[in-house]
């Protein structure tokens, strides 16, 4: 699978395994939670497309998924890890602090935001400080296309 080295690229600087409880914002169908469920993580996610979360649901049955945006997050429902692969499209900065705080709260171990625009990384690093994140860890992911980073922060 394609996702398979991202998931546990992003397993091992979590420093997670499983029966950790992972939770993906605009999960899509979760292809990218799909290799973690494969390995013993309890998986969950929201996404505003109700097809999507319908494929997420039949592929995981024992998933926690719910139709919904980033902005209906809930904090109140916490999990160990929450991720987000698709932070690069958020295009208001306001909405960006707000789905970051809600994931913050949300999270009870740590949280990833992955594949954030470079020039994002600085507004990040600032946002995270703002919303109380205690260990920070950005690593450069370089390609053809566009320099972007992913951003590792402990709850």
């Amino acid at each position: 699978m394609l996702l398979l080295p991202l998931a546990e690229y992003v397993a091992e600087t979590m420093d997670v395994g499983p029966g950790t409880r992972l939770f993906e914002v605009d999960c899509g169908a979760g292809d990218f939670l799909v290799p973690f469920h494969a390995n013993g993580f309890i998986v969950g996610g929201i996404d505003a497309d109700a097809d999507a979360i319908a494929q997420a649901i039949a592929a995981m049955p024992d998933g926690i998924f719910q139709v919904g945006t980033a902005a209906a997050l809930d904090p109140a429902v916490p999990w160990d890890v929450v991720v987000c692969r698709s932070f690069a499209g958020v295009p208001d900065l306001d909405q960006a602090r707000g789905t970051l705080a809600r994931m913050f709260a949300k999270a009870t171990h740590a949280i990833a935001i992955l594949d954030v625009p470079d020039e994002r990384r600085s507004w990040m690093v600032h946002a995270l400080a703002e919303v109380g994140a205690n260990a920070i860890q950005i690593e450069a992911v370089r390609d053809a296309d566009a320099e972007r980073c992913n951003v590792f922060a402990r709850v």
